[in-house]
């Protein structure tokens, strides 16, 4: 099992002993910076499971602030082909908000990123602090050992342009405890692209600050694909669901900075 987690974090060849010898050591050491680390992420995953069960049964209503926010949020949707030390994903590039789903948030372990219109589910690509709750949580190294997750979620985040494997292992959770809020969406509409291209997805979106344990702001937000709307055709995403991803995101991103800057 260990020489299996190995592999997912160095991507070695199990047919090379060397590199698998290699990558067992390797293995310890991240689990050493795990052990350091879960503390933090387990301090986070307990203020996000208080955020969740206060989030009202009732829709969010008019888009609005409870109280002025210090430090700002800054919510800046998750690029997951970007590298760990790409600057778009450095905390000070990539803002100090997550988002995730309200039935998901408490068992990140089990978001779908990638559900396609099968599933008949909307969902966003895991950001930086939930895939931090994910690696130091039950399923992580440190549990079961349980990679049982979607798209790129997988593997993608060990694959940074880091070199050093254990250097980009804390890369990516210290990305993550940057991340002082988290969006708390929960979806009300949600209709895949039909024959004639109509679709759109609506949910209800709840800030929540991860230190004070509040809910301060609260709005609706949409998404939809690009040309459905007139969007710029050369922003299409290579599928609808993904512009309905992106456009959801930068439609919270733009309400967001209305409401918490004068």
């Amino acid at each position: 099992m260990a020489v299996l987690a190995a592999m997912l974090f160095t991507g070695c060849d199990a047919g090379e002993p060397e590199r698998v010898d290699r990558s067992t050591k390797t293995d310890s050491s991240m689990k050493e910076v795990l052990k350091e680390y879960q503390p933090r992420f387990d301090q986070r995953r307990a203020a996000l499971a208080a955020a969740v069960a206060k989030v009202p049964e009732k829709g969010a209503g008019k888009a609005s602030c409870a109280r002025t926010l210090d430090p700002r949020p800054e919510f800046i949707w998750f690029d997951h082909t970007s590298r760990a030390s790409d600057s778009y994903n450095s905390p000070g590039k990539g803002g100090n908000v997550d988002i995730a789903a309200t039935t998901e948030a408490g068992t990140p372990e089990r978001i779908v990123d990638d559900p396609g219109s099968t599933l008949n589910t909307f969902a966003v690509p895991p950001g930086w602090l939930v895939r931090g709750l994910w690696i130091t949580g039950p399923q992580g190294p440190l549990g079961t050992n349980e990679f049982t997750v979607t798209s790129q979620y997988g593997y993608e985040p060990y694959l940074g342009a880091e070199k050093d494997p254990v250097q980009r292992l804390r890369k990516i959770l210290d990305l993550g405890l940057h991340k002082r809020y988290m969006l708390l969406y929960r979806v009300t509409t949600f209709a895949f692209p039909d024959a004639e291209g109509q679709d759109n997805v609506r949910a209800d979106v709840f800030l929540a600050d991860l230190e004070k344990g509040d809910l301060p702001c609260q709005l609706v937000a949409d998404g939809h694909s690009y040309d459905v709307r007139g969007g710029l055709v050369e922003s299409v995403s290579l599928t609808p669901y993904e512009d309905m991803q992106t456009t959801f995101q930068i439609d919270i991103s733009d309400k967001l900075r209305s409401l918490t800057r004068p």
